[in-house]
């Protein structure tokens, strides 16, 4: 099975299980109070789509620590293994990491004043784009947070391994919220150097799309701290190549294939490694562009394509995309200390040329 394939089935298995999480959480919500039911299903619809990218994850990395454990361990229990087997514990891991995509994503349209997110508008707009509708959301996205915590707690693991997993999540959601301190902090202020860049993208990216759910089902199955490790290592390389690829295509993307503004990044004047290396080789005229355009407000098609050719002339489009395929390439080279499954091995190759050769 290749990694299009993978993610694909695990969507559909995740997809299942979040429809049977929402369909009893509704009712429960529903009990408390009939006007809260159209709010928590704003957060509901707003999980829907997506590639399941996460969630895929932690099943991937559950499977990946497995492998290792059953191919070190010849006697191992075999209740642990029928225990530890079972796809549907799993999958409520790997779904209340999606929430917590979902959770996080809500905030985060809040903090970038984002209209659209997966071509609909983001829920504080569905909700008025008023201080009614940032206060919902917000309360949405907290709660979204906790019932990501339940469905790990409440998941048929070994107390051990659970308690384990449950630091390992607090975790990536305390470095992704300090990865997007960090990030409003430099664009707020503008100041920023290729390092600070990179250690953004770990904490921001990284963290809550690879270290973070990767680890998850790794834990949950039982993984030495070696094998966390490696997968932190491979997961930061490939995170941050990950988010370059993502500043390319929020300046040079399609709109409809995206989901989401491709002028946004401009308008809040995002701290990418595009602009970085673009201020650092400009010439006058071109930093005079980047001053009067990128990062003060709403900005139209003429702006947006003065930006871009600045992008281009200076060589930063060049430059990001090499630096991605670079770190693609060490992220790679880990692999070989994650697994030495055959088919498990291909399934990451692939997934890390998935990852930075996407479209949106």
């Amino acid at each position: 099975m290749d990694f299009k394939s993978y993610l694909q089935t695990a969507a559909q298995e995740i997809n299942q299980e979040m429809d049977e999480i929402f369909a009893e959480w509704n009712k429960g919500v529903g009990e408390i109070n009939e006007k809260l039911v159209p709010l928590n299903q704003s957060f509901v619809d707003a999980c829907k789509g997506g590639k399941r990218l996460r969630g895929a994850l932690v099943k991937l990395g559950y499977e990946l620590a497995r492998n290792v454990i059953l191919s070190e361990t010849k006697d191992l229990d075999s209740s642990l293994i029928t225990q530890n087997d079972n796809n549907k514990e799993i999958l409520k891991s790997a779904a209340a990491f999606e929430i917590f995509q979902t959770a996080i994503l809500a905030h985060d349209d809040i903090i970038d004043k984002s209209d659209l997110r997966r071509a609909v508008p983001t829920i504080w707009k569905k909700l008025g784009g008023n201080h009614y509708g940032i206060s919902q959301t917000i309360c949405l996205g907290d709660v979204g947070f906790f019932l990501a915590f339940r469905l790990i707690s409440e998941s048929n693991f070994p107390e051990k391994e659970k308690n384990q997993a449950i630091f390992s999540f607090s975790n990536s959601m305390i470095q992704t919220g300090l990865g997007e301190i960090l990030d409003v902090e430099v664009s707020q202020s503008g100041k920023a150097d290729e390092q600070t860049y990179f250690k953004i993208c770990k904490l921001k990216t990284a963290f809550y799309t690879l270290i973070g759910p990767m680890q998850l089902g790794a834990v949950l199955a039982g993984a030495d701290k070696e094998l966390l490790n490696s997968i932190e290592t491979f997961g930061e390389k490939l995170g941050i190549a990950f988010q370059i690829k993502d500043d390319i295509l929020g300046i040079f993307g399609e709109e409809e294939a995206l989901g989401k503004s491709v002028t946004s990044d401009i308008e809040e004047g995002k701290i990418t490694i595009l602009l970085l290396y673009a201020k650092q080789n400009g010439s006058k005229e071109q930093n005079n562009i980047l001053e009067k355009y990128y990062g003060v407000g709403k900005v139209g098609d003429t702006e947006v394509g003065l930006i871009r050719d600045v992008f281009i002339e200076t060589g930063a489009l060049d430059y990001s995309q090499k630096k991605a395929e670079e770190l693609v390439s060490e992220a790679k080279k880990m692999i070989s200390k994650i697994t030495k499954n055959t088919e498990k091995a291909k399934l990451l190759e692939e997934m890390a040329d998935f990852l930075v050769k996407r479209i949106s």
